[in-house]
């Protein structure tokens, strides 16, 4: 008795061997289709921080301590993510990386990020970050020079954090707040009963300083001026359009301080 054929043998019901598949014949051409994957999207330039850019990662931005001085660094240098990558020999992918979550680099990519950014390994890991700024010894003495009233305003124009200084019944009082600079004057926002509402309407002086450790230099400005309280409704409406301040401590702070310069002064100390 003839057994039967599995369906998918070469024979077929009539008991005649069906034509054999056609195979691929030797050196033949087969057609394949290829996807291109791009590695940045067209007209995406490599600093782009828009929405756009979040395609090639696949979690949100979660920057850790070492992350944000990184950032900070390389901002105050005016450095691109490619010129701190090809300094510090790394690649692109891995410094973006680096500036986005909470990385750990090996000591020597750590040094070498710390060379391509001006700054130190210790720096950049937070090292001395309880303790007040310049407290370490410099080695040669310091070069002082005069700023100009113009370098002055440019130096404080994006606003930040500065101390504004005044008189009271117990002596003098200085105290640190975040500003902002409307139309040339230093605007700063705090909350009525606050001892800056109680000395809002009289003579100040306000200063605003920044520190370089890793470079061994740094400069500080001085403005001496008459605040006031600002209460025209039309004032009120400009500086809230023109700038945005969240103190610090929270809380309700709508009573917005003024000051108005008299004078304006600064220097530049540098270590050569």
């Amino acid at each position: 008795m003839r057994a039967k054929a599995p369906p998918d043998s070469g024979e077929n019901r009539g008991g005649e061997a069906a034509p054999a598949a056609p195979g691929p014949v030797c050196g033949a051409v087969i057609p394949m289709s290829v996807s291109y994957i791009p590695s940045r999207p067209a007209g995406l330039d490599e600093d782009d921080e828009s929405p756009r850019s979040e395609w090639a990662w696949p979690s949100p931005p979660d920057p850790g301590d070492l992350s944000k001085r990184v950032l900070q660094r390389r901002t105050e240098l005016h450095l691109s993510k490619a010129q701190v990558a090809a300094r510090a020999g790394m690649s692109l992918r891995y410094l973006e990386y680096v500036e986005r979550y909470p990385a750990r680099p090996d000591a020597a990519a750590l040094r070498r990020l710390a060379a391509a950014l001006q700054t130190t390994p210790a720096a950049l890991l937070g090292a001395g970050s309880h303790l007040p700024p310049g407290y370490g010894r410099m080695a040669d003495p310091p070069l002082m020079t005069k700023l100009m009233p113009v370098e002055c305003h440019r130096l404080i124009a994006a606003g930040g954090i500065g101390r504004i200084g005044f008189s009271t019944t117990s002596g003098p009082v200085v105290l640190p707040v975040n500003f902002a600079v409307v139309a040339g004057t230093i605007v700063i926002r705090t909350g009525e009963g606050t001892m800056i509402d109680g000395h809002g309407d009289e003579q100040v002086a306000f200063e605003v300083d920044h520190i370089d450790e890793a470079l061994c230099q740094g400069w500080s400005v001085l403005v001496r001026g008459m605040a006031h309280r600002v209460a025209h409704p039309a004032e009120l409406q400009n500086i809230r359009r023109d700038t945005t301040l969240w103190p610090w401590p929270g809380g309700d702070r709508e009573v917005y301080v003024r000051i108005i310069p008299d004078t304006i002064t600064g220097r530049r100390i540098e270590v050569r």
